[in-house]
């Protein structure tokens, strides 16, 4: 169902928790968790989608994407740092959030400000840093971890003044991979150098390490030692780059897809959301991880194996690069827990055929094996229940901050109205 209004999604929650019913939300359009047997899902998107800017904050309804709110503040040349793409909601702005600002911003949950959080009683809240008493803790809890403990129907988020961003992309031999974990963790904070191991059909027998540098200052020598950097990987390859091109754009709209180039720099297709009647898609197994500044040339060997090993050449590891102001906020001081990675790692199963499901998620739980000595968390919003693993990698989502986040479950939802954190 679609709620019109607040007091539609209070209705609803008090409803569910009389009859014992679960409740899932769809907010943005990226969830995987939004559906599940037996569960009333309240769609979120079709009228709670607005976003208005005020000064130097923005409000967004619990159903806007990313997007949305980005192209509010485009004129103003204002932004939120989030994702890689525009589709995410504020499922993943209250979860986490991390993109190509994420080294000299931060979070996007660490720019919220205010949020609105209608509980599994019907009870509606408002939240913000003036909370006392109990609202204090749900404060602390919605950054981090709002899904379990209500529905978010509203958000207000701190933006800051942002000019172009400028991009470098190369396509290198996978001989470069531990000259990258090497140079990436040295860069400046107005940089992040983030990387896919994937396939191309620049390379149609051997895949290859995709490049993605971004710079987010305006100044000429911060991009130049950027510049710096990626040549220093591309220069850690035995052959020459198969693909190597500089822009600049506005975030995020205009900069380039997160993916690698095809044949003579094709660019990749963008990520787009399912439509009613689309034909036949393919399906996805995905883990994320984090891990610290650690990674080596041994990971590098090991990581450049299981990339050769995927079942489908569809499937892809990611380096979404993290550290610098990820760190600036204990990670006491909100729900979500991984402050000390210095990447945050996205393993993408991905197949067509039905015949290759289970080979391409045993790859992905393989691969995740190369990193085992290097991870200190795993990324909640990629968490997946129904596996096997999952109580394993919840408690190593939530961390310290998993027992407080239990007693507040049990304080708000005693009932099970909303999806537990743990099986």
């Amino acid at each position: 169902m679609a709620p019109r209004t607040v007091d539609d999604v209070a209705a609803v929650m008090r409803v569910a928790a009389a009859a014992g019913v679960q409740v899932t939300v769809r907010g943005g359009g990226l969830s995987s968790n939004c559906v599940a047997d037996g569960a009333v899902m309240m769609d979120l998107s079709e009228y709670l989608n607005a976003a208005r800017r005020s000064a130097d904050q923005v409000a967004v309804g619990g159903g806007a994407t990313m997007a949305t709110m980005l192209e509010v503040l485009s004129p103003a040349r204002r932004a939120v740092p989030v994702g890689v793409v525009g589709h995410a909601g504020l499922g993943m702005a209250t979860r986490g959030g991390i993109g190509y600002l994420t080294r000299s911003l931060g979070l996007t949950l660490d720019h919220l400000v205010g949020v609105e959080l209608v509980l599994p009683s019907g009870s509606v809240v408002h939240l913000s840093e003036r909370s006392s008493g109990e609202e204090a803790d749900l404060w602390w809890a919605v950054r981090g971890s709002a899904p379990s403990l209500g529905v978010v129907t509203s958000a207000v988020l701190r933006t800051h003044e942002i000019g172009p961003v400028w991009v470098d992309r190369a396509v290198v031999g996978l001989d470069a991979l531990a000259t990258y974990f090497r140079v990436a963790p040295e860069l400046s904070r107005d940089t992040t150098m983030s990387a896919v191991l994937g396939y191309t059909s620049l390379s149609p027998d051997e895949p290859v390490l995709f490049l993605y540098t971004a710079c987010a200052s305006g100044d000429n020598s911060a991009v130049g030692r950027a510049r710096s950097a990626a040549s220093a990987v591309v220069a850690g390859a035995d052959s020459p780059p198969l693909y190597r091109a500089e822009t600049s754009g506005r975030y995020l709209a205009e900069l380039p897809e997160f993916a690698i180039p095809g044949a003579d720099g094709a660019e990749p297709e963008p990520i787009r959301l399912p439509r009613l009647g689309d034909g036949p898609r393919g399906s996805f197994f995905g883990k994320a991880v984090f891990t610290g500044p650690t990674l080596d040339a041994q990971v590098a060997d090991a990581i450049a194996d299981r990339i050769r090993a995927a079942p489908t050449r569809a499937c892809r590891i990611d380096f979404q690069h993290t550290g610098g102001a990820l760190a600036d906020v204990d990670d006491t001081a909100t729900a979500f827990w991984g402050r000390t990675a210095e990447w945050s790692i996205p393993v993408n199963a991905i197949w067509g055929d039905a015949d290759d499901e289970e080979a391409c998620r045993t790859w992905a739980r393989d691969t995740l094996q190369a990193l085992a000595a290097h991870i200190v968390g795993v990324y909640n919003v990629e968490l997946r229940p129904g596996f096997p693993e999952y109580e394993a990698e919840a408690r190593a989502a939530y961390g310290g901050s998993l027992a407080r986040l239990q007693t507040l479950r049990h304080r708000y939802d005693s009932t099970g109205v909303l999806p537990p954190l743990l099986p």
